[in-house]
């Protein structure tokens, strides 16, 4: 009988976007299973069933009823199907995990729970004041935080052994490594531009201070028309305004990898972030990354080797660095090549699962090496 990974969603995350198909919370469930030649099914309330299908045909949905309490409903299905999962997949140590992770281990004491923990350092601090973090975190066998500074802050707090995988990217094509002189002058930011966390206007604001007449800023992603036209009045008049190209949300992947292949920058300037997924699309594609002091950064620069790391709110401080980096083709260059080598070896989720195989002890079967 084939074995069986579950991606069991808690009641913070029991409804998935179409976007969470791509991103970790399915991708390293989703790949782990096919890594090990296991079934894998999402437990949940809500998601794109057609899809998921789509995309990956052999990944089965079960609805679990959100109803008046989810987590009794889950318990529900995990005190008759338990037995039948081998691997339980959860993410973030969210306060409903503790009761279903229990349920789980009750009816399948040799089952195995994978928690990836996807935690920003403010919300490590407010959990460090919660009793049920640690009993939650010792339920389960295998635990990995992406940021290599939450991962020393959890083992010293509670002494317990906690993996670093950092997020990665998804090939849905293959991709040839690009050249640095494939590049133009482009500034690329990629994200929900008009989420307050962004602080996509404090980006703008330092490129327009930076005054790069040959280059291009350009922001990729969904925003609100109230967001919009805060961010023409903010343009309005100023000399460069030209240059800050608003693309809206690019949904072709092909047509986005080619901005990532494009842009010789990649600009973050959010409050919080836990190792932000744009990082590894940004490195996988040779871009020198200018950002804010967010989680995930002091690795995905190398400490700041491919990269400047600036204070949240320090505006100034973009617009200089992207002042001087874009004098600087050396060092552009450089980045292109040396970033790109590190992201193709360390940060492609299917070499990333591999890692989370064997830290759960689990064999890879026939046919993957």
């Amino acid at each position: 009988m084939t074995k069986k990974i579950a991606f069991i969603c808690s009641v913070e995350s029991y409804k998935l976007s179409d976007a969470h198909i791509f991103k970790d919370l399915c991708l390293v469930p989703i790949l782990l299973g096919e890594y090990l030649g296991y079934d894998v099914t999402i437990l949940t309330t809500e998601m794109n069933e057609a899809l998921l299908q789509q995309t990956f045909p052999s990944v089965t949905f079960q609805h679990i009823p959100f109803g008046d309490d989810y987590v009794a409903n889950m318990n529900a299905y995990l005190i008759e199907h338990a037995k039948e999962i081998d691997i339980a997949f959860a993410i973030g140590p969210y306060p409903s995990y503790l009761s279903i992770l229990k349920t789980y281990k009750k009816f399948n004491p040799n089952g195995k729970i994978y928690m990836k923990l996807d935690v920003n350092r403010f919300w490590l601090n407010r959990l460090k004041t919660y009793p049920y973090f640690e009993e939650l975190l010792q339920l389960c066998d295998v635990c990995s935080s992406e940021c290599e500074s939450i991962q020393k802050s959890i083992q010293e707090f509670l002494n317990l052994d906690i993996k670093h995988l950092p997020n990665g990217f998804y090939e849905r094509f293959h991709t040839e490594p690009v050249l640095f002189n494939e590049k133009e002058n482009r500034i690329l930011t990629v994200g929900r531009l008009d989420a307050p966390e962004k602080q996509i206007l404090l980006a703008v604001r330092a490129f327009l201070a930076a005054q790069l007449s040959d280059w291009e800023f350009r922001l990729v992603g969904p925003m609100s028309e109230a967001f919009r036209q805060e961010l023409l009045k903010l343009l309005d008049g100023n000399p460069f305004a030209s240059q800050v190209i608003i693309l809206g949300p690019i949904y072709d992947k092909v047509l986005l990898e080619e901005e990532y292949r494009k842009a010789k920058i990649f600009c973050l300037t959010s409050l919080v972030e836990c190792y932000a997924h744009v990082f590894a699309e940004a490195a996988k594609n040779g871009c020198y990354i200018v950002t804010t002091d967010v989680d995930g950064a002091a690795d995905i620069t190398h400490q700041q080797r491919f990269g400047t790391i600036h204070p949240t709110h320090d505006w100034e401080s973009v617009g200089r660095t992207l002042q001087q980096v874009t004098k600087q083709d050396k060092l552009l260059a450089d980045t292109c090549e040396h970033l790109q080598a590190f992201a193709k070896s360390q940060l492609n989720w299917k070499d990333i699962v591999i890692k989370a195989a064997e830290y759960l002890d689990e064999e890879p079967h026939k046919g993957e090496s």
